[in-house]
């Protein structure tokens, strides 16, 4: 059973990184776009192929948000595993 948490703890970490590495990049592209605006894609799964220059930072809010929650989740999965422990 600690093996599957140690798992879990891991794999959330990771979606934490990828989810705060894609809010930083929209956050830097701002409103610099070529055209009408673009496609937010995230782990190979299309989100919005369109999506205009003025919601951009609300996506990239939303991937931070989103990469926040993922950290509660593996801080209270990695505390649990050591409150248990001792």
């Amino acid at each position: 059973m600690n093996s599957i948490k140690g798992i879990v703890s891991i794999l959330l970490i990771l979606l934490t990184a990828l989810l705060a590495k894609e809010g930083v990049e929209l956050w830097s592209l701002g409103t610099n776009v070529d055209g009408d605006g673009i496609g937010v894609h995230f782990l190979g799964f299309e989100i919005n192929d369109r999506v205009p220059e003025a919601s951009i930072p609300s996506y990239a809010i939303g991937f931070f948000v989103t990469s926040a929650i993922t950290l509660l989740m593996t801080i209270t999965v990695i505390g649990r595993r050591f409150l248990k422990s001792k």
